[in-house]
């Protein structure tokens, strides 16, 4: 995801992504969620629960967030 903006428009920052009917990422389905950032550094993430919203900051880690 590459956020960016021009005269007169926006981006969303966050991304959303789905998990079907699974209720978590696991083992069976997925792993991890990996994250490769612009200054090519890669973070992977495991154990996270569906239906959060989490904030990722490169370098200090992931967060859940409160609410959805």
């Amino acid at each position: 995801m590459k956020g960016g903006s021009s005269y007169l428009s926006q981006s969303e920052l966050p991304v959303t992504f789905g998990l079907g009917k699974r209720d978590a990422i696991d083992r069976m389905f997925v792993d991890r969620v990996v994250i490769a950032w612009p200054s090519g550094r890669t973070e992977d993430y495991k154990n996270l629960a569906a239906g959060r919203a989490y904030e990722c900051v490169e370098g200090k880690g992931i967060t859940a967030l409160a609410g959805f």
